[in-house]
């Protein structure tokens, strides 16, 4: 979202009275530009509830978070955690803290944007070599995926079970739209786990498999 998107969206909250829930998860491995500011960071009226994890900056079973918001939205939120969960255990949030205290963390943060870049190059490149499609305009921000658009006539559904019996793992678009039928075209690559090495080759793979449905008429909508 451009800046004066952001803006526009920051001053219709602040008119229209509704707070916005920003799930930023992906701006520390900007690794291509710098990424654009945080709507937290432009928010004036405690429009904007900041919400973030560690567990894909440091590992998925750690299960701790954090929000940035009002304190009187923050106090309500512990009390309703109280209710679910009474609170993470207190060894994990206070090794957390020292690990980022030491600086630790910003070093594991500039290892993966490293990392990223480098699979985010080389599937660019296998992506282009196989002619896959990326869908719309390519971010230049980095992140850890692509999303890409099948040729017309293709299912991804299909495509996607098809794919998993070659060991070859993509998500289908339906899963990430309100009305999966409308975006049954799209899926999505990620990068994120996956070694440089290995990387083309899943390409290739795809790109047969989608060579194969157009062919047979198997994948179809």
């Amino acid at each position: 979202m451009t800046l004066a998107r952001r803006k526009l969206l920051l001053e219709r909250a602040r008119t229209e009275g509704f707070a916005i829930v920003e799930d930023d998860y992906e701006f520390e491995v900007s690794f291509t530009n710098s990424p654009s500011p945080a709507l937290k960071s432009l928010d004036q009226h405690d429009s904007v509830i900041y919400v973030g994890s560690f567990s894909k900056s440091l590992f998925p079973g750690l299960r701790l978070g954090y929000l940035v918001g009002p304190p009187e939205f923050l106090a309500e939120a512990r009390a309703l955690r109280a209710l679910v969960l009474r609170h993470p255990p207190g060894h994990l949030q206070r090794t957390t803290a020292y690990f980022l205290s030491l600086g630790h963390y910003d070093r594991q943060v500039e290892h993966l944007r490293r990392v990223y870049a480098e699979r985010r190059n080389v599937m660019d490149q296998a992506i282009r070599k196989h002619g896959l499609t990326i869908a719309g305009a390519e971010s230049g921000a980095g992140g850890s995926s692509y999303w890409m658009r099948a040729p017309d006539g293709v299912n991804t559904i299909t495509l996607a079970q098809d794919l998993l019996a070659q060991d070859v793992v993509i998500e289908p678009g339906p899963d990430f739209f309100v009305t999966p039928m409308d975006s049954s075209h799209h899926y999505r690559l990620a990068y994120s786990s996956i070694a440089s090495d290995r990387i083309e080759e899943g390409i290739a793979r795809i790109a047969r498999a989608i060579s194969s449905a157009q062919n047979s008429g198997g994948s179809t909508d």
